[in-house]
């Protein structure tokens, strides 16, 4: 096993490379220059049937390759390799095939150079990766790391190889076990706009696994980690370590820094150097909650915590982030489309230099459907007297059914009616009391489905006009007209021939709720009504209709209510 097969077992032309190996061995020992120091190095093992000439034709990169191995590892017999000996070689001398990565999550609209893709779609090494504003994407190299694309970005695949096959003709996608030798892998992914979130498995490498931007590098042999890059603004680099620690170097190779967990650095087109800047702590969301019954998600991070960046996604990886927002302190965030369901909210504070903090998450339900009627009366604030009140709204056609309630709180603890099933559309209710009263409405499917109630409208119920008195002045020469009103509102009085008050014989508005009129000139029957205009606009229905009777010879006989109410 330790030996070389006889000659006749091989084609020609591997006898021959093996005979020429062996002549040139001693020569190549003492041409081959020295390896550079640091020069990356694998440790290749040897299995059953290698020999160095066949390894030259299918692992190094050409024929002449072996010279410097066999040097390398002082082979005195390049013919003469054991199973499970260890070869050391320089990286540069491996042979390497490309293999694509896997989009293993495309949420929304993600495109792969001008194509659609769907998850499982694979990335060539030179592809490009775009993510719309609401869709994200996650890449999983050959050697297991995966990369989240959040939405609005644009990467690369700028390299992606496998390193040390035995097989140029290997399939692709293999990943050959690192006890045969060929485990090692090379990649790197440039951004060019967005943002990426790494996550590098510990595995061999020949070099660190890269993050390029126009303006800075960040490389890592097994992390997590975060970079972003802003054309806009000064094509400025970012990056954050969660886990494990990078190397972050300008492009133009000028400066650079190590970045240990909870550190992170900013490059841009200036020539000043990377500082490690210690990330911020995660902020504080106990004052967002984790229910919400509209469509629009409206929520504000508290103030205190400054500028953040605010994401959801629909799975507590935030592998199918749907929404990428920076917020303002204080300012509401807004997120759109988003199906009834569960979320997850992330957020982190941007601190000094850009560089983001520590994730704050928050696990949220959306029910925001079958969504509630649209109401049509009472209008929202409306005022009206005692009595009858009625109730309309337009359905929701795809939830027919309704269900009202109407409260004397806003918070719907005091309920004054609670009623589901109604079909019609409208409903009418007697409210005796005078007050505030809220009222609110959800929809219900067919299979009872029951939609989040609507905002609830405020409306007010006024008290009747209190019935009015009269009484004769003490000259004999007038009539004077008392009600009880509250202070403040105006007063709008009114003295007629007839019931309808068509024949009107004297009226006024006045400041207070007291009318002193001349008698009439002419005896006969006559009415008095009266109506409150609040200092709010609400004008009041009118009151009770009093009825007096001026007697022909001029004295006062009957001073009489009538049993007829005009409103």
């Amino acid at each position: 096993m330790g030996t070389a097969p006889r000659q006749q077992q091989y084609p020609p032309h591997r006898t021959t490379l093996a005979a020429m190996l062996a002549a040139l061995l001693p020569l190549a020992l003492h041409t081959t220059p020295a390896v550079a120091a640091g020069e990356a190095m694998l440790e290749f093992k040897v299995v059953k049937r290698d020999t160095l000439s066949g390894l030259s034709q299918t692992v190094l990169v050409s024929p002449q390759a072996w010279r410097e191995v066999a040097r390398i590892n002082k082979l005195r017999n390049p013919n003469v390799i054991r199973p499970g000996q260890v070869l050391r070689i320089p990286a540069r001398l491996m042979r390497t095939v490309p293999v694509p990565a896997t989009l293993v999550e495309v949420t929304g609209d993600v495109k792969v150079g001008d194509r659609p893709v769907e998850p499982n779609a694979r990335l060539a090494e030179g592809e490009r990766l775009e993510t719309g504003p609401n869709a994200s994407a996650v890449i999983e190299l050959a050697d297991r790391s995966r990369v989240q694309v959040p939405p609005s970005s644009l990467a690369q695949l700028a390299a992606s190889r496998r390193i040390g096959s035995r097989s140029a003709d290997a399939p692709p996608n293999a990943v050959v076990a690192d006890d045969a030798g060929a485990g090692w892998f090379t990649g790197s992914l440039r951004l060019l706009r967005g943002s990426v979130e790494v996550f590098a498995t510990k595995v061999l490498r020949i070099k660190p696994l890269e993050v390029v931007t126009p303006t800075a590098v960040i490389g890592v042999r097994g992390t997590h980690y975060r970079v972003s890059f802003d054309e806009e603004a000064n094509r400025s680099t970012h990056s954050e370590v969660v886990e494990g620690k990078v190397r972050f170097d300008r492009a133009d190779s000028r400066s650079g820094t190590d970045l240990a967990a909870g550190f992170g650095a900013q490059a841009d087109a200036g020539a000043a150097a990377p500082v490690a800047t210690r990330m911020l702590e995660a902020p504080d969301l106990s004052g967002i909650p984790q229910r919400f019954e509209r469509p629009l998600v409206r929520l504000r991070v508290p103030e205190a915590n400054g500028t953040t960046r605010v994401q959801v996604a629909a799975d507590p990886a935030f592998d199918t982030t749907v929404s990428d927002q920076r917020a303002e302190p204080g300012a509401e965030v807004r997120i759109a489309d988003l199906a009834d369901g569960n979320w997850n909210l992330r957020v982190r504070r941007i601190g000094g230099r850009g560089i983001e903090g520590r994730d704050a998450k928050l696990a949220f339900v959306l029910k925001a459907r079958p969504e509630p009627p649209a109401y049509n009366r009472p209008r929202s604030d409306a005022k009206q007297p005692v009595g009858p009140v009625e109730f309309a709204w337009a359905r929701n056609v795809e939830a027919p059914s309704t269900h009202l309630q109407i409260a004397r709180d806003a918070e719907f603890g005091q309920l004054l009616l609670d009623r589901d099933g109604l079909t019609d559309g409208q409903t009418r209710t007697d409210i005796t009391e005078p007050g505030a009263y809220w009222w609110r409405l959800a929809s219900i499917r067919p299979d009872g489905d029951h939609g989040p109630f609507g905002d609830p409208q405020r409306f007010e119920i006024r008290a009747l006009p209190a019935q009015p008195t009269a009484a004769v002045a003490a000259d004999g020469r007038s009539l004077i007209f008392k009600w009880s009103g509250r202070e403040g509102d105006r007063q709008r009085v009114e003295l007629a021939h007839d019931p309808e008050f068509t024949d009107i014989v004297a009226s006024d508005e006045l400041p207070s709720s007291e009318w002193q009129v001349p008698k009439p000139t002419f005896g006969g029957r006559y009415y008095f009504r009266y109506r409150s205009i609040e200092s709010d606009g609400y004008v009041s229905p009118y009151s009770e209709t009093l009825m007096i009777d001026v007697p022909r010879n001029g004295a006062w006989l009957l001073l009489l209510p009538a049993l007829l109410l005009v409103f």
